[in-house]
């Protein structure tokens, strides 16, 4: 028997969205927060030099705050929900808490190409003349390590030997009898490859901007992930016990142990380990 992609496990948790007509909403919802927190940072950017660094810090962390708020208060609010809505506690969980995050989340991903300041087309915002707003590489050479480095993101992302849709939307946190472990594939060498692999996007997408203040930006954004990483890994262990602490002994968060360096990087450009 097939395994249930993530998207269709999420979707019977949060029925809701099968109506199109709510799903437009919401995702018209994110899509107007989306496009004010970016019209927000170029207003910034434009007017402060230091602004990007300030709001980036800002936008990154209450992007993740929900998502760490959740798991660190996880039974507290498992009991809640669970009381109150039953099979429905996640889809209040998820509309009410968790549902802002995503455009918040996207704007500070891609906030650092706003600050591009060469090649081809204008440049979106006009950065004061700075050592840190100027070219760090020539377009012919910032442009395809920007490209190689999204590339390593999405193949790091990509094999993820059991994760999707359903463990990345936190479902588990309200309905953790329903949870299963995720060791295989990349999970052998790296305990978080998803936020590895968001690194390389967000720093890829710096290079492309090609100038210091975008790189600290991207880097940033990155920075707000280590704090959900250790609450998510103490969550982990209160579910799973003495397995996860093994495996988090075992197990580097986000760079593999020197000799698993080879496999390591067969299994992202191979998908075969």
């Amino acid at each position: 028997m097939n395994q249930k992609k993530g998207t269709d496990i999420y979707l019977e948790y949060v029925p809701i969205l099968k109506k199109w007509h709510i799903a437009l909403a919401i995702n018209s919802y994110q899509l107007l927060i989306f496009a004010l927190v970016m019209i927000s940072f170029w207003w910034i950017s434009s007017n402060f030099l230091l602004g990007p660094i300030y709001f980036q810090i800002i936008v990154s962390f209450l992007a993740i705050l929900p998502f760490a708020y959740v798991t660190k208060k996880a039974d507290k609010l498992r009991k809640k929900y669970r009381e109150k809505y039953g099979n429905l506690a996640f889809q209040h969980m998820d509309l009410w808490i968790l549902i802002y995050t995503v455009p918040l989340g996207a704007a500070s991903l891609y906030f650092p190409i706003l600050l591009k300041t060469d090649y081809f087309l204008p440049s979106i915002i006009n950065l004061k003349q700075h050592f840190i707003t100027t070219n760090i590489f020539p377009y012919y050479s910032a442009i395809p390590i920007g490209i190689i480095l999204i590339i390593i993101g999405v193949k790091i992302r990509k094999p993820s030997g059991g994760f999707d849709y359903d463990i990345d939307s936190y479902i588990y946190l309200i309905f953790p009898e329903k949870s299963r472990k995720v060791e295989g594939g990349i999970y052998r060498y790296i305990r978080h490859p998803r936020y590895l692999g968001r690194f390389f996007l967000v720093m890829g997408i710096g290079a492309l901007a090609n100038n210091i203040i975008a790189l600290i930006v991207a880097f940033i954004h990155f920075l707000s992930y280590f704090f959900l990483i250790w609450v998510e890994d103490n969550e982990l262990i209160d579910r799973f016990g003495e397995s996860f602490r093994k495996h988090k002994k075992e197990v580097p968060a986000l760079i593999p142990k020197y000799g698993n360096w080879r496999k390591f990087i067969k299994l992202v450009f191979t998908g075969k380990d």
